[in-house]
């Protein structure tokens, strides 16, 4: 081999490890997904830019778990995604502690995924689609959420039925953490307690001991799990099947 090849081929060498170097410097390293889970503060968009505060809404996830299909699926209230005759389905939802973090831009946050479904809301307030069990359903992205069990003082581990009256429950909510109360009855669908609620908090998993027994969409109202499941599975479809 002449010198002149020689040299051409360790230059060309040199250069490659050179630009590999390089390349591998100016790669972003694999962000960490988000740890997600029932009690976890949302932040959803309602179809408007970050910047514009007055447009995020703030709610609290109820559960995270799995669909027949094998999507990663969170439950929250469908309050969260309408205001009178509009609602936003398809929206994009954050993570609320990133939402509002000073200079935050979409790049730079955690998208968590997009809600598929919105119920009819609560009695109270039942929004475009008339009154339902106040539930959206929210498709998860697996490369960004990391499912977790608890939040706060809150551990999911099960999903069951209302409990008799009378029976201390507590919700976890990302306004006002964890606080507690009573069931007092059942009306249908919807469970009744003295469970308080704050703004922000909407969507909070209300629990016995570890069961998740439903939402949370007012002071001491929600709907429980048993008529959500049921209603999933009548539905059919993104969220039918769904499991912790």
């Amino acid at each position: 081999m002449s010198r002149n090849r020689l040299r051409a081929m360790l230059f060309t060498a040199v250069l490659t490890l050179t630009g590999t170097a390089a390349a591998t410097a100016d790669t972003p390293p694999a962000r960490e997904r988000a740890q997600v889970g029932g009690g976890s503060g949302l932040a959803m968009l309602r179809g408007g830019p970050l910047t514009d505060h007055s447009i995020v809404y703030l709610c609290t996830l109820t559960a995270i778990g799995y669909d027949a299909a094998g999507n990663l699926i969170g439950l929250t209230n469908a309050h969260c995604e309408y205001d009178g005759d509009r609602q936003w389905l398809g929206d994009l939802v954050l993570l609320e502690s990133e939402a509002f973090a000073p200079g935050a831009t979409v790049p730079d946050l955690h998208l968590l995924g997009r809600i598929e479904y919105i119920s009819g809301g609560n009695p109270v307030v039942p929004g475009p689609n008339g009154p339902g069990l106040d539930y959206a359903v929210i498709v998860f992205d697996k490369s960004a959420v990391e499912p977790v069990a608890t939040v706060g003082e809150t551990t999911i581990r099960a999903l069951g039925d209302p409990p008799p009256n009378g029976t201390p429950v507590c919700k976890q909510g990302a306004t006002s953490a964890r606080t507690c109360g009573v069931t007092l009855a059942t009306a249908g669908p919807y469970l009744l307690t003295t469970v308080p609620e704050y703004p922000g908090d909407s969507g909070a998993p209300v629990v016995m001991g570890d069961t998740l027994i439903g939402n949370q969409w007012s002071w001491g109202a929600g709907t429980s799990m048993t008529a959500i499941l049921a209603d999933l599975d009548r539905r059919g479809g993104v969220g039918a099947g769904f499991h912790l």
